[in-house]
This record gives C-alpha cells, sequence and structure tokens, in this order.
C-alpha cells in the first residue's frame, strides 16, 4: 500500500477513535444531570479515571514535546526514531481528564449542581492505589538521579503505565457495583459502546503505524496505548454482557423510569 495512502488511513482513524472516545464521557455526564443524581455509578471508578487520564496526558505530552524524551526514545529504538504517539493521542488525553474532573465534581460538589445524590466517599482500597500511584512518580525520579542505568524516559514510561495499571482496576469497582445490584441502571451503556469502537480503532492504528515503520518495537515503545486499548475492550465486553444479557430484565422493568436516552428537559416545562 503506498506509504502516503497508509499515513492518511493513519490519520483518519486516529482521529476517529479521538472523537469516539471524547463522546463516551458525555453520556454518563448528561445521564447524571438527567436524573439530577450519581446514583448507579461508582465514585471509586470516577476518581481512578481522573488520575489515570492525567497522568496519560503528562505521557503524551512528553512524548509529543520534550526533545530529551524523544531523542531517548530514538537511541532505543533506531529503526525507528520517532514515537507512535499522535496529537490525537495528547487531545484525548486532555479533553477526557477534563471532562473526568468534571464527572467528580458531580460527587464531590452535588448541591452545586443541584443533585439529590447521598454524599458518597472513595472506597479505602481504591485512596491506597490513587495515592500509590502517586507515590511512584517521585521514586521514579529519584532512580534517575541517583542511578546511571535510568533515563527522564524510564519516568514517563511509569507514568504512562499508571495509566494502563489504574485502566485495568478502575472498572472494576463499576463492575462489581453492578454485580451487588444485580443492574447497571444508573451507568450508561452508550458511554461503553463508544468506549469499545475507540479501544478498537486505537489499537488498528498502533497496528498500522508500527507496520509502517517496519518495526513492530513501535508497539511496545507505546506500551500505554497498546495495553490500553487492549484493557479497554475486555472490560467493556463484560460491562455490555452485564447490560444486554445478565441483567437485562432489570433493564427492561425500568423503562419506564428515567432513560439515559430521555430529553434533557422535560418539553411540558418548556412554556
Amino acid at each position: 500500500m503506498n506509504a502516503t495512502w497508509t499515513e492518511s488511513i493513519s490519520q483518519i482513524l486516529g482521529w476517529a477513535y479521538f472523537i469516539l472516545w471524547s463522546l463516551s464521557f458525555y453520556p454518563q455526564v448528561l445521564y447524571n444531570h438527567r436524573r439530577r443524581s450519581t446514583d448507579g455509578f461508582s465514585i471509586d471508578f470516577a476518581l481512578l479515571n481522573v488520575l489515570g487520564l492525567s497522568a496519560y496526558t503528562v505521557s503524551n505530552a512528553c512524548f509529543l514535546f520534550s526533545p530529551v524524551v524523544r531523542a531517548q526514545y530514538a537511541q532505543r529504538h533506531p529503526q525507528s526514531p520517532e514515537p507512535t504517539v499522535q496529537w490525537n493521542d495528547f487531545v484525548y488525553a486532555l479533553h477526557g481528564g477534563l471532562i473526568c474532573y468534571w464527572i467528580y465534581s458531580q460527587f464531590l460538589c452535588a448541591r452545586f449542581w443541584n443533585f439529590d445524590s447521598k454524599l458518597q466517599r472513595p472506597s479505602t482500597l481504591p485512596l491506597v492505589v490513587f495515592w500509590g500511584c502517586l507515590g511512584v512518580v517521585p521514586l521514579a525520579i529519584l532512580c534517575v538521579l541517583g542511578s546511571a542505568s535510568w533515563e527522564w524516559i524510564d519516568v514517563i514510561y511509569v507514568v504512562g503505565m499508571i495509566k494502563v495499571f489504574l485502566t485495568a482496576v478502575k472498572y472494576t469497582p463499576q463492575a462489581a457495583m453492578n454485580y451487588r445490584r444485580q443492574s447497571t441502571e444508573g451507568f450508561s451503556i452508550m458511554a461503553i459502546l463508544l468506549d469499545l469502537s475507540g479501544a478498537i480503532l486505537s489499537l488498528i492504528q498502533l497496528v498500522l503505524d508500527s507496520s509502517m515503520q517496519g518495526d513492530w518495537s513501535g508497539a511496545v515503545g507505546n506500551i500505554a496505548k497498546l495495553l490500553l486499548g487492549n484493557i479497554t475492550v475486555l472490560f467493556d465486553l463484560i460491562f455490555i454482557f452485564q447490560h444486554f444479557v445478565l441483567y437485562r430484565e432489570r433493564v427492561a422493568e425500568n423503562k419506564s423510569g428515567l432513560s439515559e436516552r430521555d430529553p434533557l428537559l422535560d418539553s411540558r416545562n418548556e412554556a
């Protein structure tokens, strides 16, 4: 395939998954606002999402803008010296992080948003995970300062792996909440469908970029994106199974109530 065409397809895939993943943040935000409640949505999920997207933003920014990190990457990958991190990766992470802060504010500032939700507090284990992940970064910096074998790119890899690790664990509180309640009510399945579509396109772009370079180490060099896509696909399939198979009857019973597809404003009150 012509290199120009391949690059164009990669760009299309990149911005397509950026759009899908970016849109995937909004159904839950709007669903919470329609219900004036965060009931059914896990605060632990929201908390870990905030840190994960923040770490992913920092990681992508360094691979795009840091001359030191880019030079060290080129030294380690001489056959494909350009990092496979794309502009759409950075914009997605930054945008997603801001939306995650918005969602988390719905828990912390429920009165400000005029929500009826009871005050929720993060569970102990997610808090330990949160502060543990933050504590790893200064340790990695100390390794750079005190060891000749560590470079700044290793710190960025650690930051990127925080996002991967949190992606692996952040979905667990939500999946467990759905299981305890035997229902996915309050959790937007539309967000999951968009998330799954974006993850698949993200993986396709990564494979395509590596094939263009003729060096599959490019995929491993962007390990955060590789693992992020695969873990996301796995958990999204779990949520889809919960919603459409395990708790389908509960979903049907709640159709007469407020749905995530209901209009944001009641037309009867618009007059």
